[in-house]
């Protein structure tokens, strides 16, 4: 039964370690961006219908493809590449901490261990009185750390080495990985993008989130203000103006207070309690004045409205809402539609003519409306990101440098230098290194040269 077990447990570990596994989460992460690029995100699904057609909506819809990011198929993906990263480093980590960690590798070398070392050479003494033993030290010190001496039978071998902790590098890059995807996985699931338009002078306290083709108001835990906005334009003698840049002045207040105040533009956000807040648009409002007659008093007020906005009529408990302004309706002029909401009563739409003042009154109510004026107001508009997830990512990016960097530059490399105990013979010097094997020859090769100068003293 044991051995069943452990038969089932190697089998699911070799999936999981497999190259092959890591090769195709890869490739599939590649495609999956492909059409994450293609297919826009988090589109209205009016606009899905209208460029796929019905049909093909159900079919991408049902896969969750316009918000593929946040799909829990795609955190699997993810979750399955950490796995796997994971089982892959299990595997093959203990080996390599084993020599990494354990004692000095130095010993007498003998002709059966030469033969199996890249790099082996051999200098006869010519100079009688041989070579010294600090003069060869001092010769290795250059390159190497103070070596190890080992006494033999007939020879003196001084063993050194460094760059142990180079072949910690291919696990630095892969834990950097691991915790790049890690935070990729929080932001998708604790993240979200928002937008909030705010005009001129306002004060604002949430931000409105696009679930499916609905905005949802979410609060932020404080208020933002937009003290002024400014476009400005490129100097062209075109009768169109091109915008050269467009910048927002933002207050954060809490209660009441200013804790905050900076001048923002594009890709210049303001950062506050783990929230971003991008300059992405801007736009004009239309502002709308209205007069009010009223047939009783003969008294004419006027209230003032943002398109959009809904007003209290005084003197009453009817309610206004504007619904939108057009500068032609049916060749009568300017105009504004707007929803006259009664208690008990249906809403009812009507438009308010500037050029045809006395329109209304076929309404036979107790009040006329009229349009005075139409004005507009600027509103700057602000893609707002939280994504907790970020700081993880950028300390993954910073410890997938440092691992590429000792991957790249930095090897195992070792050497021994056997000289006879006694004068005369010759000696021998042998290395090895587990990567950037060109780079140590060069090395090892000046090393022969320095030993060679020395036996000819």
């Amino acid at each position: 039964m044991n051995h069943k077990e452990k038969g089932i447990f190697d089998i699911v570990f070799d999936f999981f370690r497999s190259l092959k596994l890591t090769i195709f989460l890869l490739i599939l992460l590649a495609i999956l961006s492909i059409i994450g690029t293609l297919i826009k995100q988090n589109a209205p699904s009016g606009e899905y219908i209208q460029r796929y057609g019905i049909q093909l909506y159900n079919v991408l819809e049902f896969f969750n493809l316009f918000d593929m990011y946040h799909s829990w198929w795609f955190s699997a993906i993810l979750l399955l590449l950490v796995v796997n990263l994971i089982a892959c480093s299990l595997h093959r980590f203990p080996g390599v901490w084993r020599q990494i960690s354990r004692e000095s590798g130095g010993k007498e070398i003998g002709d059966p261990m030469l033969k199996t070392l890249p790099y082996v050479e051999r200098v006869n003494i010519s100079n009688p009185g041989g070579v010294r033993e600090d003069e060869i030290r001092s010769l290795l010190k250059k390159e190497f750390k103070n070596p190890q001496r080992i006494e033999g039978e007939s020879s003196i071998t001084l063993y050194s080495e460094k760059g142990r902790f180079s072949r910690l590098g291919v696990y630095i890059t892969h834990l950097s990985i691991l915790i790049i995807l890690i935070g990729g996985i929080m932001g998708s699931l604790f993240g979200f993008r928002g937008f909030v338009n705010i005009l001129e002078g306002e004060t604002v306290d949430h931000i409105a989130l696009r679930i499916k083709d609905e905005d949802v108001a979410k609060p932020i835990g404080f208020s933002i203000r937009c003290d002024d906005f400014r476009v400005t334009f490129y100097d062209l003698q075109r009768p169109e103006k091109l915008v050269k840049e467009y910048t927002s002045d933002l207050t954060i207040l809490e209660n009441g207070k200013e804790v905050l105040k900076k001048t923002i533009e594009v890709n210049h956000p303001l950062h506050y309690k783990g929230l971003a807040f991008y300059q992405s648009s801007y736009g004009t409002i239309p502002e709308v004045t209205l007069g009010i007659h009223w047939k009783n008093k003969k008294e004419k007020m006027t209230l003032k409205g943002l398109e959009g906005e809904t007003i209290r009529i005084p003197h009453s408990e009817a309610l206004l809402r504007i619904l939108k302004y057009a500068p032609q309706v049916h060749n009568f002029g300017e105009g504004v539609q707007v929803a006259l909401l009664k208690p008990n009563q249906p809403p009812r739409a009507l438009w308010v003519l500037k050029d045809v003042p006395k329109l209304d009154q076929q309404r036979g109510d107790d009040f006329i409306l009229t349009l005075e004026e139409i004005g507009t107001k600027e509103y700057t508009g602000l893609q707002v990101t939280k994504d907790p997830g970020v700081w993880v990512v950028w300390i993954g990016c910073s410890l997938m440098i440092i691992g590429l960097i000792v991957s790249f530059f930095f090897s195992h490399q070792r050497i021994w230098v056997r000289m006879p105990a006694r004068a005369g013979g010759e000696i021998v010097l042998a290395g090895s290194a587990n990567k950037n094997r060109l780079g140590f020859e060069k090395k090892f090769g000046q090393i022969v040269e320095g030993m060679r100068s020395l036996v000819k003293q």
